[in-house]
């Protein structure tokens, strides 16, 4: 009998194997995409209401900014955040695709001009143009030293 349940438990374990790295060996890698710098901070609890604005934030948790460059023909990957990301294009001209959207229409957005990712949000950001791309993110409730990017899989109305 305990020769039975530790065979359970085995085979249990090893299915969860495999649907964890079948998850992750799903997701779509950037390309052509850099990081030239990360800057990160943990930020105490706060409150804020501003006139037409509110920031609530109950536990600590981390704020990330980073300069991104997509090369031309370049992409994010599809991917996700745990908190909102605010996006401000600087250069070049980049094209947002969201997963939910069943006919695969990308945004553009170009320099001067930003947007906001929801939270938990799954997205590819592409360069289609022919000049290199850069953006200013924050990423803003992020868990302590936790991921602040989630790496996910090509949803099935995109072909990229």
């Amino acid at each position: 009998m305990n020769r039975l349940v530790t065979l359970a438990v085995l085979c249990c374990l090893g299915i969860l194997a495999v649907v964890v790295n079948a998850t992750t060996s799903l997701a779509t890698a950037p390309s052509g995409f850099g990081a030239p710098f990360t800057y990160r901070a943990t930020i105490a609890p706060y409150h804020f209401h501003g006139e037409g604005f509110k920031i609530q934030q109950e536990d600590p948790k981390d704020v990330v900014m980073r300069q991104l460059t997509i090369a031309p023909g370049g992409s994010s990957g599809w991917h996700a955040h745990p908190g909102p990301v605010f996006v401000l294009v600087t250069q070049g001209t980049v094209t947002n695709y969201e997963a939910k959207d069943s006919s695969c229409t990308g945004r553009r957005i170009s320099a001067g001009e930003g947007f906001v990712e929801p939270p938990r949000d799954v997205h590819m950001v592409r360069n289609e143009g022919s000049t290199t791309a850069v953006m200013v993110v924050t990423f803003l409730d992020v868990p302590v030293g936790g991921a602040f990017r989630i790496d996910m899989p090509r949803p099935g109305n995109c072909p990229f």
